[in-house]
């Protein structure tokens, strides 16, 4: 370029100067006026930011910004309107970004939503740690007794024990009287008869042979039938059922126990009297001083020492009217012989043995038919003694109107068929009351009116009863006037309509129990 000024002259560059200069004036010059013209134009047709329309030197196409409307207005030769809004320009080139303004005050916190809808149940967690165990209740009331079950069924027969020795051949009998159509020899087998027959003119030693056989081998039954069976060792008869007639010898039960040191009540396979049993501590024969008896629990005075050996010998009562006899045997011991010969048999629990006066334990022999063999021979010089119980057969008798007491029947002997079908007196009276009362024993109390108290008696004994039976009502009372009720020592108190219930006397400690 340089080169290109370089061929023009000074003047020329001058002249174009000038030029230049006095066409940019008069262009300027032409454009003030035009802005001066525009700026009358422009004071003859803008009023400004007013609030209200102007009314005065207004021309067509005269304007101002409505500052109460927020737009701009123009006059078209009547009235003022709108003007309307232009095309929108072109987006001009975004500007540079300003710096960025302080951070705003936080806002006030949002209003709380509204709850969501719940979810859906979550998965069953894994099972907690057992808990502790908590502490025992207290034990509940006793309930009442329960129905009596039926009766078991009867228990197979036991096998037949052995067959006894035969006894001794009887004397043959005197010749009857010939029979009608018998050869006269007496034997009613052939059609002897025999009007009479009298054993008195048997011939000592002798007896008369009865038949002789187990229970098993019992015939068919009929009335008058008479045997010996050896099976219970006991003669029987038929009547309406086989039952003992007499015979036998009376039992001796032997009771044997060991002592701990503590304990003096012993309970007996019978309920003998104290005078009909024989008591041993360590073969030390006990004076009847040191114990009692009730029923079958015997009592120590003091109790007998650890490990002592008791024996306990109880005689039970022959049957039906039987007295009872000892049999006494002696013999010197030798040093060398341990079996002895008795003068009559007997079971080993019906006898007592001492040796110079010491009471020998069971243990310390045995018995079979006519023998008692020691396990170790007495020593020589010593007094052998041998006490056998025996029984002598009285009579058959029946008891006395008004002598067998309740206490003398075993428990559950009395069947059904024992029983009459009429209706037994229980000895209870009725009575009807509305008001509050005492009820006396043995007595069915109805109460007639709500709101009443019976009192059950005082001091009752066991076995004592009252019925109580409420009509349409639940807030009868049952005093219990000091004794417990089912085991409370609170009132009670009959909670249903039409309810009847029996309180029977038992203990202090159960008290009044219902049934």
């Amino acid at each position: 370029m340089s080169g290109f000024y370089d061929s023009i002259s000074a003047a020329t560059l001058q002249n174009a100067a000038e030029g230049d200069a006095l066409a940019q004036a008069q262009a300027a010059a032409t454009s003030a006026t035009a802005a001066a013209t525009s700026l009358s134009t422009l004071n003859t047709t803008w009023h400004g930011i007013l609030s209200t329309a102007p009314t005065t030197n207004i021309v067509t196409g005269s304007l101002y910004f409505d500052s109460s409307l927020a737009l701009l207005r123009f006059y078209n030769g009547s009235a003022w309107v709108t003007a309307p809004a232009g095309p929108t320009g072109s987006t001009g080139a975004t500007g540079p970004q300003g710096p960025t303004g302080t951070t705003g005050q936080t806002g006030a916190a949002g209003a709380d939503g509204s709850n969501g809808s719940t979810g859906p149940q979550g998965s069953t967690g894994p099972t907690g740690p057992q808990g502790s165990t908590g502490p025992t209740g207290s034990a509940g009331a006793d309930g009442s007794d329960g129905s009596t079950g039926p009766q078991g069924a009867q228990g197979n027969v036991g096998p037949a024990g052995a067959t006894g020795a035969a006894g001794s051949q009887g004397i043959q009998g005197a010749t009857g009287a010939a029979g009608a159509d018998g050869n006269g020899t007496g034997d009613v087998s052939d059609g002897d008869t025999v009007s009479a027959l009298s054993i008195a003119t048997l011939v000592v030693p002798t007896a008369l042979q009865t038949p002789v056989g187990t229970t098993a081998q019992r015939p068919t039954a009929a009335a008058g039938q008479f045997r010996y069976n050896t099976t219970t060792g006991a003669f029987e008869g038929y009547s309406t059922e086989w039952g003992e007639i007499g015979g036998g010898a009376a039992d001796l039960k032997l009771n044997s126990f060991t002592g701990n040191g503590s304990t003096t009540v012993y309970t007996l396979s019978s309920s003998p009297t104290e005078d009909n049993t024989l008591v041993y501590i360590d073969g030390v024969y006990q004076n009847k001083t040191a114990y009692s008896i009730v029923d079958n629990g015997l009592t120590f005075s003091e109790a007998p020492a650890n490990g002592a050996a008791i024996e306990i010998t109880a005689a039970t009562i022959a049957p039906v009217q039987a007295s009872t006899e000892f049999k006494l045997n002696q013999f010197t011991g030798d040093n060398s012989t341990v079996a002895f010969a008795l003068s009559a048999q007997t079971t080993e629990n019906n006898t007592a043995v001492y040796l110079d006066g010491v009471y020998q334990s069971k243990s310390n022999y045995s018995i079979s038919g006519l023998t008692l063999t020691f396990s170790t021979a007495p020593a020589t010089g010593v007094a052998v003694e041998v006490m056998a119980a025996n029984a002598v057969v009285v009579s058959i008798g029946t008891p006395d109107n008004g002598t067998v007491t309740t206490a003398k029947i075993v428990n559950d002997a009395i069947t059904a068929d024992k029983i009459a079908s009429e209706a037994i007196a229980v000895g209870i009276t009725s009575v009807v009351t509305a008001t509050s009362l005492t009820a006396t024993v043995n007595t069915h109390v109805y109460v007639s009116a709500a709101g009443q108290t019976i009192t059950l008696p005082a001091s009752p004994t066991i076995g004592q009863r009252v019925l109580v039976t409420v009509g349409n009502f639940v807030n009868t009372v049952i005093g219990r006037n000091g004794s417990n009720i089912m085991s409370s020592g609170t009132d009670m108190t009959l909670d249903s309509a039409y309810l009847s219930i029996q309180f029977i006397y038992t203990d202090s400690t159960q008290g009044w129990v219902m049934s």
